[in-house]
């Protein structure tokens, strides 16, 4: 190409910017900070091949970027400075496929980040002053990893120079660190690769956490550590890093999938079929695979925000399993690994609180410290799987209500504050304390998980193991013969399940209909005039009508209807139901799981408090000893109204301390 034609490629797509962004230009002109201005890549190049005959993406194209930025930038300094970008363009590599063939080369791809840097000033231009004559010499550095002083001042022939740091200009850098999604990584497995941004790309208006799925665009390479070494590295060298608009983006649809999943969604027994192929190797527990296929479906997430709006709740779904060991709970888990779109597993015994959501990590090229996501953050908008929950300490097991009830990981450690998304559904499995599960002991002897992060699982399933020869059988006989098994059940292909999840909760956002709304409002207010007959009931809350109603809208969207039917609260209302029974409770005394108090428990509450004061007052015994004569009062009457006597007397004594 000469550099005539290359001028006018130059020109024609300057003229395409100024018009097709005409408005977004003079927007930005206005504004007194840097802007980007996105160009929509599939657009451009249908132009460009139009006009010329070629394709725009080239290794040059910066070139012309560079051109079209200069000219609309006349006159404007970095400090609101435009810059122009390429969004939505295909793919041409996956991340684990990169290695020294593709040195030098042009990349796009898509990445996870799992940490960022702040901005960091580094030379642009280095300005130097001749100690002979006092001359102002400038050289470019931002291409350079050092800075190179003149070797001769044309004025004066002097060799000596002093570097004048007021006089040079600097420019943002960052450094990130990127990984594979969850949706592309092979057998869990994932790589790490270095990247380099600067200007636009690196400064605090280009908002980028840990955590954030990104389209990448950049070149390649391979680079040495370090001058004096002969050490080599990978580094991709960013051209554009852009957060993936749509959550969802990440496992891609097609018009064909589109088509084949509404066409599916309309055929008889669809609903059976989802839950059948969600877990068709592990017999039985047809509640249970209900629960968690409703949790893939999820409430309705914001429809013009991915992240959440003031006035929009939760949408996610947290269920929790405790069961006997060796009953199938973690085959349950790898069988959901198999088929949901996006899913991290993690294991309670090995997982720390900065793991599990974020922890500050000092990094090993600018000496500073970042924020690392953890596995909720990293999860975001799909579902984590944490195995033996139970095993994991109760700081930690607290550290998830944020992120289960606000969608967010709050931190602010070394000096970092920052919030990260965490818009992920949990599943956690735990053991029950003495291996076996015990309907008839309450949820709290039985598990340890403090109250407040139990309360914000939307259902709790106890697995027993209990002895059925007609079960028994049917259990042998599927194990043993799990491929036949298998076969007699109609299930969906595995990736067109994946595409069937991800095109619901993309595309589908029902309404509950005023029968369905009707059912719920007299539900709850049925269930707690009951309970409030009975004293020793303790009565769902709203928290537990908000988990109904996702059920009933995740419900509706396994068919992809707009509208939520009556039907599909009495199906939310079953397995809710279920949920509760599995651990012995009813919705009269659903209350058991955030620790509401019953009326009965009020009162022994409060007998126990008259008789600790009663005591004081005599002034006749030591503090721990009329706790103890207190207790063995109290031990009868909470025997006999079934209470639990650690709590009447923690409260008790809480209460009479706080009047001390």
């Amino acid at each position: 190409m000469s550099k005539d034609d290359n001028l006018e490629e130059k020109k024609l797509f300057f003229r395409y910017v100024l018009s097709k962004y005409h408005e977004q230009l003079q927007l930005a002109k206005t504004e007194n900070k840097p802007t980007r201005i996105n160009i929509d890549y599939p657009l451009l190049n249908e132009y460009y091949k139009r006009e010329t005959g070629k394709e725009f993406l080239t290794d040059n194209y910066e070139m012309f970027m560079k051109y079209v930025e200069n000219r609309i930038n006349n006159g404007r300094t970095e400090r609101n400075y435009i810059t122009l970008k390429l969004v939505e363009i295909p793919p041409n590599v996956l991340l684990h496929d990169l290695d020294t063939t593709y040195n030098g080369e042009l990349i796009i791809t898509k990445a996870m980040i799992k940490t960022i840097t702040d901005p960091i000033p580094a030379l642009k231009q280095a300005a130097f002053i001749c100690r002979g004559c006092g001359m102002m010499h400038y050289i470019d550095t931002a291409d350079s990893t050092q800075v190179v002083m003149p070797s001769l001042c044309p004025s004066c022939g002097g060799r000596n120079f002093d570097m004048v740091p007021e006089s040079s200009t600097y420019h943002n850098i960052r450094y990130v660190k990127l990984e594979e999604p969850l949706e592309f990584r092979q057998g869990g497995n994932t790589r790490e690769f270095k990247g380099y941004m600067q200007d636009y790309l690196a400064s605090p208006q280009h908002n980028l956490k840990a955590g954030d799925v990104c389209d990448i665009l950049g070149v390649f390479s391979v680079e040495r550590v370090s001058p004096n070494k002969n050490d080599f590295e990978f580094i991709i060298n960013l051209h554009n890093i852009a957060p993936v608009d749509d959550a969802f983006e990440d496992y891609r649809i097609t018009e064909s999938d589109k088509e084949k999943i509404r066409e599916l969604s309309q055929s008889e027994g669809i609903y059976q079929k989802l839950v059948d192929t969600l877990a068709p190797e592990i017999y039985g527990y047809q509640n249970v695979k209900e629960g968690l296929l409703l949790q893939l479906f999820e409430g309705n997430r914001p429809l013009d925000d991915n992240f959440k709006s003031d006035s929009m709740d939760r949408w996610t779904i947290h269920v929790l399993l405790i069961g006997d060991p060796g009953i199938g709970k973690s085959q349950i888990i790898s069988a959901l690994k198999k088929r949901v779109p996006k899913i991290m597993s993690i294991g309670g015994t090995s997982t720390s609180q900065a793991g599990l959501t974020v922890s500050a990590v000092k990094d090993e090229l600018t000496g500073t410290w970042t924020l690392e996501a953890g596995a909720v953050v990293l999860a975001d908008t799909g579902l984590l799987c944490v195995d033996e929950y139970d095993k994991l300490s109760p700081h930690t097991q607290k550290s998830l209500n944020e992120p289960m009830e606000q969608l967010s990981v709050s931190s602010a450690k070394a000096n970092l504050v920052q919030t990260m998304t965490a818009r992920t559904s949990i599943l956690a499995v735990a053991n029950p304390k003495y291996s076996r599960f015990n309907k008839f002991k309450t949820i709290k002897e039985q598990i340890d998980i403090p109250e407040s992060n139990l309360s914000r699982f939307d259902l709790v399933f106890a697995l027993e193991d209990t002895i059925d020869e007609e079960k028994d059988r049917m259990l042998a006989t599927s194990l043993l013969n799990k491929e036949s098994f298998m076969k007699d059940v109609d299930v969906l292909d595995e990736e067109l399940f994946k595409k069937y999840i991800t095109y619901a909760k993309m595309e589908c956002f029902p309404v509950l209909d005023q029968s369905a709304q009707k059912l719920l409002v007299d539900f709850y207010v049925n269930t707690r005039r009951a309970a409030a007959r009975d004293d020793s009931a303790k009565p769902i809350t709203a928290r537990d009508l908000k988990a109904i109603e996702r059920l009933t809208i995740a419900r509706a969207k396994t068919e992809l209807r707009e509208v939520a039917t009556v039907d599909d609260a009495k199906d939310a209302l079953r397995i809710y139901g279920a949920s509760l029974e599995s651990i012995g409770l009813t919705p009269e005394t659903a209350g058991e799981l955030e620790h509401v108090w019953s009326n009965n428990e009020i009162k022994l509450v409060k007998e126990a408090e008259d008789m600790i004061k009663v005591l004081i007052d005599r002034d006749e015994m030591f503090y721990e000893d009329i706790l103890v004569d207190v207790r063995r009062e109290m031990g009868l009457r909470c025997h006999e109204l079934k209470c639990d006597l650690d709590d009447i007397m923690n409260e008790a004594r809480k209460n009479v301390e706080k009047g001390f």
